[in-house]
């Protein structure tokens, strides 16, 4: 199930937008509120149809608050613009062209259009009651409060025997899922020392590979950064791991940056297992399926934001991802047909477009202005300094007391060996050296 293309029509801010999706991953860049999130919650819309033809996966649509809203000039009114729709074509059968769509503010999100989704969901469904080996798709949606807010958590006796479409619970909404993977990881390993000490009894469960599964994803992201073997820990109450210089340590008490990839490698990992057991330790690498991440660089140091790209496909070979991001050390890992720039036109036409330099391999600092569009030179108030002096030297009155005023002030109140003074220095250099 791999998505191709996502058409928006009155959602939110957008009148129309029309985003071509890469096969294996897609980065949305944009400044802040020019629709990055917008792109995901609609993308969550749509496939949540086929999550919700599961026993314990949920549907949802639109919003009371999704309708685009649109006034005439000099007029403080606005009204809210329908049809609100969103299609999306898949690349692969059976599923084709679906969409969902708001007719009124009175009305319901249409599902007649998503038949082929739901159908697809609803077979697989079936084939799995049928107890059919069938490997379904990892579908997940990790927003931006993923590491603060948490979902309720459900009061379950039986979370290892529950369907395995508990891979679906709760899969496409922003919050966290941190404890319910706490709690599958406790009985998990009660389980697997009862699998040890009676093996005859509990033969074939397999419960033993499948932590070990999690636990081999998650190692194999975290142990270059020092950080190994996550599991349940009896004496902490929680999950913990253990650090290369340190003891072990509880999850809750390790850092934002570690604890957001934890959570996030470790959840969509569990799903995967928990979907999937048929595949046992190989299941996060051959599960195939779509996850949606907002903001995948949120609270990582920029050695890392160099690094989750390819950590997350090396870890999910299979699975489709489409993330936004404002770091350019995550875009010097992407190729450019890989990112879509998100803006607006002249007559406020929204538009989503492959950037025109590249981004692979780049520096930082180039792609942060050819790609992102904005100026490497933060706008400190010596900006407009170093300009005025540029503008005079490459006018050749560099030896003017404005200009040698300048050059003092500069290097008293930033870097003297500053690049742009360096370079200011050289073309001084060069013009003397032409007078002579």
């Amino acid at each position: 199930m791999i998505i191709s293309q996502l058409t928006l029509t009155n959602f939110r801010r957008f009148s129309a937008l029309s985003v071509d999706v890469h096969p294996e991953l897609t980065v949305l860049v944009a400044p802040n509120g020019q629709g990055k999130t917008t792109v995901l919650d609609a993308l969550s819309i749509l496939i949540s149809s086929f999550v919700g033809a599961f026993d314990m996966g949920k549907a949802h649509g639109f919003s009371a608050t999704d309708a685009r809203y649109s006034s005439q000039t000099q007029s403080p009114e606005s009204e809210e613009q329908y049809p609100v729709r969103i299609e999306v074509d898949f690349q692969i059968p059976p599923v084709r062209a679906q969409s969902r769509e708001l007719t009124g503010p009175k009305n319901r999100t249409t599902s007649r259009d998503v038949a082929e989704l739901v159908q697809h969901g609803k077979q697989m469904m079936a084939q799995v009651r049928r107890l059919e080996p069938v490997t379904l798709p990892a579908i997940a949606y990790y927003g931006t409060s993923r590491l603060w807010k948490q979902h309720k958590l459900l009061e379950r006796n039986k979370v290892l025997s529950a369907s395995r479409s508990m891979g679906y619970e709760d899969c496409l909404t922003s919050a966290s899922s941190y404890l319910q993977l706490q709690v599958w990881m406790k009985s998990a390993t009660l389980a697997a020392l009862q699998e040890q000490q009676m093996p005859e009894t509990y033969a074939g469960q397999a419960i033993g590979a499948q932590i070990k599964a999690i636990q081999s994803t998650v190692e194999g992201v975290l142990k270059p950064l020092g950080w190994s073997h996550l599991h349940y820990s009896f004496s902490h109450d929680e999950l913990a791991m253990h650090q290369a210089d340190s003891a072990i340590l509880p999850v809750s008490l390790l850092s934002d940056g570690v604890r957001a990839l934890v959570s996030l490698i470790a959840d969509l990992a569990w799903r995967c297992v928990k979907l999937n057991p048929h595949l046992s330790m190989a299941a996060p690498a051959q599960t195939p399926g779509l996850v949606l991440i907002d903001e995948v660089d949120m609270h990582l140091h920029p050695a890392w934001q160099q690094q989750i790209i390819a950590t997350l496909r090396g870890a999910f070979p299979r699975i489709q991802f489409i993330v936004t991001t404002h770091s350019p050390q995550v875009l010097t890992t992407v190729r450019r047909e890989c990112i879509r720039l998100l803006g607006f036109r002249d007559r406020g036409i929204a538009v989503a477009t492959e950037p025109k330099a590249f981004s692979y391999g780049e520096p930082s600092q180039d792609v942060l202005q050819a790609v992102m569009q904005v100026d490497p030179q933060p706008p400190v108030p010596e900006k407009a300094l170093l300009e005025e002096l540029t503008e005079l030297v490459d006018q050749g009155y560099f030896r003017s007391e404005r200009a040698c005023e300048l050059i003092e002030m500069l290097k008293q109140r930033i870097n003297p060996h500053h690049p742009q003074i360096q370079k200011i220095e050289r073309s001084i250099r060069r013009q003397e050296a032409l007078q002579r």
